[in-house]
């Protein structure tokens, strides 16, 4: 399945040159003679070329401190860089995804996105009625890992407490509820919404709009 398949992770960007050139080191062990992947692209003697290349380039780097000594280092070190990158395009492609061979390649695997789980109720429910009529504002605390919330309302009395009804579906913590009965005392509450699906409500928040 598409959504199963392991991601090479090439974790390359902020490699020193002697970190570099350990890493490009360790995919040369591991792919030499490794049936996985018969025909390597960049081929592995290129790889090596340029690491030594690398190598040496930091070592007169080193004794010598200079600007063009250190010029000369950051290039061979991005001529590394981008063949490793094709490297690691070729295992991703050539491996199907499965993470043993791209582990077998010495590469690192992406972690996979984790569920969040149930999300919490939002905490803070607040309501408060404004000048215009008819309209309360709505305000809760924020809910990490939801992609929305839902808000519901109804109206405050003891024979309806069942009688919720949607009132909007939103990303924001906050919501102006309009078309109210003025004068009528009115509940609110609020839950968020996740991959796991729809979080618990809230605490009832109330309110009478003018």
């Amino acid at each position: 399945m598409a959504g199963s398949l392991a991601i090479v992770k090439r974790a390359l960007t902020r490699l020193s040159a002697e970190h570099l050139i350990e890493r490009a080191r360790a995919h040369l062990a591991a792919l030499a003679g490794n049936p996985r992947f018969p025909i390597p692209v960049p081929a592995l003697a290129v790889i090596e070329v340029a690491t030594d290349a690398l190598e040496h380039a930091e070592a007169e780097f080193l004794n010598n401190g200079g600007r063009r000594d250190r010029l000369a280092r950051n290039e061979r070190k991005r001529d590394l860089y981008r063949l490793l990158v094709l490297l690691a395009s070729y295992v991703q492609v050539t491996s199907g995804g499965d993470p043993e061979a791209i582990a077998s390649a010495g590469f690192p695997l992406r972690r996979k996105p984790q569920p969040a789980g149930p999300l919490p109720a939002p905490g803070n429910l607040r309501a408060s009625a404004i000048a215009l009529i008819g309209v309360v504002k709505l305000h809760w605390g924020r809910v990490r890992h939801r992609s929305g919330y839902e808000v519901q309302t109804r109206v405050a009395d003891p024979q309806l407490l069942d009688d919720w009804r949607p009132l909007t579906a939103l990303g924001a913590n906050y919501y102006s509820a309009t078309g109210l009965q003025s004068g009528v005392v009115h509940c609110f509450r609020v839950r968020a919404i996740g991959a796991a699906g729809p979080g618990p409500w809230s605490d009832i928040a109330m309110e009478k709009p003018r």
